[in-house]
């Protein structure tokens, strides 16, 4: 791997949230739905959020789901998304 690569790597591997929201806009993933003709309904793991953290998990040291849903909440509780306390009783 290239410097730069091992930069962007740490990089996004110490960040809060889901740093790829910044390389892969929105945009550019609706886009390729469409295109595809690829039909989900919104939910709070649609195809944007779940490609994200993929992308987040599998670059990042610790490879944890657990890891990955908590780059998930923090990206939603930037977004001002509301989470339910998902906790079993």
């Amino acid at each position: 791997m290239t410097l730069r690569g091992k930069i962007l790597k740490n990089k996004f591997s110490q960040s809060l949230g889901l740093p790829f929201k910044e390389l892969l806009p929105e945009s550019v993933i609706k886009q390729a739905i469409s295109e595809l003709k690829i039909k989900y309904k919104k939910r709070l793991f649609d195809p944007l959020i779940t490609l994200w953290a993929f992308l987040s998990q599998v670059l990042d040291t610790d490879k944890s789901c657990h890891n990955a849903v908590s780059k998930i909440i923090a990206h939603l509780a930037e977004s001002e998304v509301e989470v339910y306390n998902l906790k079993r009783s």
